[in-house]
């Protein structure tokens, strides 16, 4: 087994002077990706600061004719849905042939097998998405996405100072373990939202000093707004801790709410950063000019929009690097105001409906987070599930909406979803298909009453 595997199945074991030490080194010599970590901090030098418009469109020319090729040859799912769609790799000769590449959802490949949608490539991992839509989605990640997605993050958050050693402070909902523990593999400590804010606040305060020195804030807004708030007037020793070494906040995987991120920016005095990206890796659009305008990155993937008949505009990505499960002019649900464009390349947009934190409350008066709730289940859960809702009627009891893979019972849900250590009734009820918007979102809390 190598290091990084072990630093991954034993992250919350690995001691403080470990990671530490281990965080110091470059990511550009780190084995299994430096070599990629290198390449792509070159590209995104120059396409961001050298290229032309005409080299631009000529690189994400070729970067997209790359994967296709592979995919239309090697995967199944695309040499059939190429067909049936009349498509042909012959027929991209121009940057504008793109357009004629026909367009994939999640929805699309999820009726074909996962074997059948992939291919075999050395390193590849198996990898879920869901969390924050409550659909969950199956597929394989390539090894060389490795370098190319933390060279591009590390640029993000080095726009506030960010160091690779710097310590941050993340959230998770782990049962399991204790109330505040460290991540060896990330280097930062962890809150885990499955306690209580007050025990939370005791156990910060009780870590030792070396690792209270926090840099960053890195997670959700909507959990580190609550817990900041609880602090602000329940505990101010620990915001006190927090302050003084803290140099900004990384707002990650939800659509920062501005009274979330004011919250946060208020409670810690520093800036905060968001970007746009998911786990599936096609598209990455930080803030760089002003709060809420996304520019995405084309040197990591992809990214345009497409308008429907109703003028409803979301966003197409494609990754560049993922030749084990392809992802080419993938559709996400996010709507999105196309604020610039140049030379048919998105420059800049801004999101109409993104995916603000939800929350629901326990017995106890506590929130918590609707989405660590997806994401604290077992990969075992969602395979067993299409698709899950939440919706609370009163605090402390909910109802889970399961669009179920196969035939089960609402009792096997119960046990598969393993949600009983919570301060909460839950009830689990089968629908054949999830609860949609009007505009085909599909949103993790509902309301059916």
């Amino acid at each position: 087994m190598s290091l990084i595997s072990f630093l991954k199945n034993n992250a919350s074991k690995t001691p403080f002077s470990i990671g530490a030490g281990l965080s110091k080194i470059p990511y550009s010599i780190r084995p299994g990706f430096g070599s990629d970590y290198r390449r792509a901090q070159e590209t995104r030098r120059w396409f961001e600061e050298r290229a032309s418009l005409d080299e631009k469109r000529d690189f994400i020319f070729r970067k997209v004719c790359r994967v296709v090729e592979i995919a239309s040859r090697e995967v199944p799912f695309y040499r059939d849905f190429y067909a049936k769609n009349g498509f042909n790799v012959a027929d991209l000769r121009s940057f504008e042939d793109i357009e004629k590449i026909p367009i994939v959802t999640k929805e699309i490949l999820q009726a074909r097998e996962l074997e059948e949608r992939s291919r075999k490539t050395p390193g590849r991992s198996a990898t879920f998405t869901g969390g924050s839509s409550g659909e969950p989605f199956l597929f394989y990640s390539d090894k060389r996405q490795i370098g190319n997605e933390w060279a591009h993050m590390h640029w993000i958050w080095g726009r506030l100072g960010f160091n690779q050693s710097d310590l941050k402070l993340s959230v998770a909902l782990e049962p399991e373990a204790p109330p505040v523990f460290y991540n060896g593999l990330r280097h930062e400590a962890v809150l885990n939202i499955y306690f209580s804010r007050d025990i939370l606040c005791k156990a910060f305060l009780n870590l030792p000093k070396k690792k209270r020195k926090i840099k960053y804030l890195r997670g959700y807004p909507s959990a580190f707004s609550e817990f900041l708030s609880f602090c602000e007037t329940e505990n101010p020793a620990v915001l006190d801790a927090l302050r003084e070494n803290l140099r900004g906040s990384f707002l990650a995987s939800e659509f920062p709410s501005p009274i979330f991120r004011e919250t946060i920016e208020r409670t810690t005095g520093k800036p905060t950063i968001s970007w746009y990206g998911h786990s599936e890796r096609a598209i990455l659009a930080p803030e760089i000019r002003r709060s809420g305008l996304y520019e995405p990155l084309q040197s990591y993937g992809f990214c345009e929009t497409v308008r429907d008949a109703d003028g409803f505009e979301s966003l197409v990505g494609t990754a560049y690097w993922n030749f084990a499960s392809p992802l080419i002019r993938y559709r996400v649900d996010d709507g999105v105001k196309v604020f610039e464009k140049e030379g048919g390349i998105l420059k800049s947009f801004e999101i109409l409906q993104g995916r603000i934190g939800d929350f629901l409350v326990d017995k106890n008066g506590e929130k918590f987070s609707v989405t660590h709730l997806n994401l604290s289940c077992r990969r075992e859960t969602w395979e067993l599930v299409r698709c899950v809702q939440v919706e609370q009627r009163s605090p402390g009891s909910a109802i889970f909406w399961v669009t179920p893979r196969c035939e089960t019972t609402s009792d096997e849900l119960e046990k598969a979803f393993d949600f009983q250590n919570l301060a909460l009734d839950c009830e689990f009820r089968i629908v054949e298909k999830p609860f949609r918007t009007k505009i085909g979102k599909t949103p993790l809390k509902i309301s059916t009453e």
